[in-house]
């Protein structure tokens, strides 16, 4: 959960950063907007995290079975 609030947060800073700059003058309620894309940005991004782990997890399990097959 603290990877994900980070990550959130890092969203956020940067969808902000990116709303100043394009669409300041174009959209109403750009909070909003900001904050639901940095949430989905945040989300993505967490799954690709907790992927990869469960990927490096799964590589020392093989690594761990082929090696008890050759002893």
């Amino acid at each position: 959960m603290k990877e994900f609030i980070s990550t959130f947060f890092v969203c956020l800073v940067i969808c902000g950063i990116a709303t100043f700059f394009f669409a300041g003058l174009i959209l109403s309620n750009i909070w909003y907007i900001t904050i639901l894309i940095a949430f989905l940005l945040a989300v993505i991004i967490t799954v690709f995290i907790n992927q990869e782990s469960r990927i490096e997890e799964l590589e020392k399990k093989v690594e761990e079975v082929l090696n008890n097959k050759q002893d």
